[in-house]
């Protein structure tokens, strides 16, 4: 039986597949251990494009537009900073939404929980009907901040 460490990270992943694919990217999950855990063709451009997936954490101690802050871990288990060199985006996960970043190879990311959704792109699980209507009206397919 997996660890619950384990299982909190295979959830993440599954949740920022499906929100990717609700966004209209192409898919696919490397079949050897790689750096990163997704990668996935952006819809508009045909470009491939590779993810590492972590879940947010919050901070409520350290104040903030919102009263708090979201934090996206930049690093592996090692310690070692993910570079741009070495995955495209961090997507950070919460609850069924994720939140898209530029990987700049730095060692965390924050975003106040006022302002998150200026200023990371969010994804959400929600599906988009092929006649572009929501299948489901209280759900949105993508919000580009």
């Amino acid at each position: 039986m997996a660890n619950h460490t384990s299982n909190i990270g295979t959830h993440a992943e599954l949740v920022a597949m499906t929100a990717l694919h609700a966004a209209g990217y192409e898919v696919a999950d490397p079949v050897a251990a790689e750096v990163y855990d997704i990668v996935a063709k952006e819809p508009e451009t045909g470009e491939w494009q590779t993810f590492q997936v972590k879940s947010l954490r919050f901070r409520a101690d350290k104040g903030g537009e919102g009263g708090g802050y979201y934090v996206l871990n930049g690093t592996r288990n090692s310690g070692e900073v993910y570079g741009p060199d070495d995955i495209d985006y961090m997507i950070g996960v919460l609850d069924d939404a994720c939140y898209l970043v530029e990987c700049t190879g730095q060692t965390e990311y924050w975003a106040s929980a006022g302002a998150i959704d200026g200023k990371w792109r969010k994804l959400t699980v929600g599906m988009r009907s092929g006649n572009g209507q929501d299948a489901s009206p209280n759900k949105t397919m993508m919000e580009a901040v």
